[in-house]
């Protein structure tokens, strides 16, 4: 079983409708816990946490430092 890691839309509307990734927390096939921070991104006003929405294993990541990314795009997958 696998659930995406999504970006999620984060503050106002006014923002622009991406993020940069500016830090992978955890690594590909590391253990994570439901509320663990995976990642950090960056908006055009602040730097927020990505949660894992699961238990389970980090798995294959589909976003890189540096990339940006919109609103809703799945960057990882956590496995069960």
């Amino acid at each position: 079983m696998k659930k995406d890691v999504v970006i999620p839309r984060l503050g106002s509307s006014d923002e622009s409708d991406e993020v940069r990734i500016l830090r992978w927390i955890k690594s590909q096939g590391e253990s994570v816990k439901k509320g663990d921070a995976l990642l950090e991104v960056e908006t055009d006003k602040v730097n927020v946490e990505v949660e894992a929405p699961e238990d389970g294993t980090l798995g294959e990541i589909n976003a890189k430092v540096g990339d940006f990314v919109k609103f809703g795009a799945v960057v990882a997958v956590i496995e069960k």
